[in-house]
């Protein structure tokens, strides 16, 4: 296990409004998705979307953006001049991995005989 990607996501994820950020990106594909119209590819959703969604301004949209996307939990695609957001499935991967190992490992007791 990374420690240090570890951490980041973890602290990525215990701010409320990165939170909720995840889960409306969670939520897609919905309305407001871009699809690559060859294949059908979902890119993401628009800044503007989010940005309207989570009530905060521009630049606190874009802060907790770039923490998300440096803690590998979110992914920008270009399309042209806008920007698409959406999970990235290997770092909420690796974010469960990382969770799972935090169980406790069972303990087998033997009796005497």
């Amino acid at each position: 296990m990374n420690e240090k990607l570890a951490v980041a996501r973890l602290k990525a994820l215990a701010d409320p409004a990165r939170l909720k950020l995840v889960r409306i990106l969670a939520d897609l594909p919905d309305e407001h998705t871009l699809r690559d119209e060859r294949c059908g590819t979902a890119y993401g959703v628009c800044f503007c979307h989010l940005e309207d969604r989570l009530g905060l301004s521009a630049p606190t949209v874009s802060h907790h953006l770039k923490v998300l996307r440096e803690a590998g939990l979110i992914e920008a695609i270009r399309a042209g001049r806008w920007t698409y957001y959406r999970l990235n499935p290997a770092g909420l991967g690796g974010l469960l991995q990382e969770l799972a190992e935090l169980q406790p490992k069972p303990i087998r007791l033997e009796l005497a005989q």
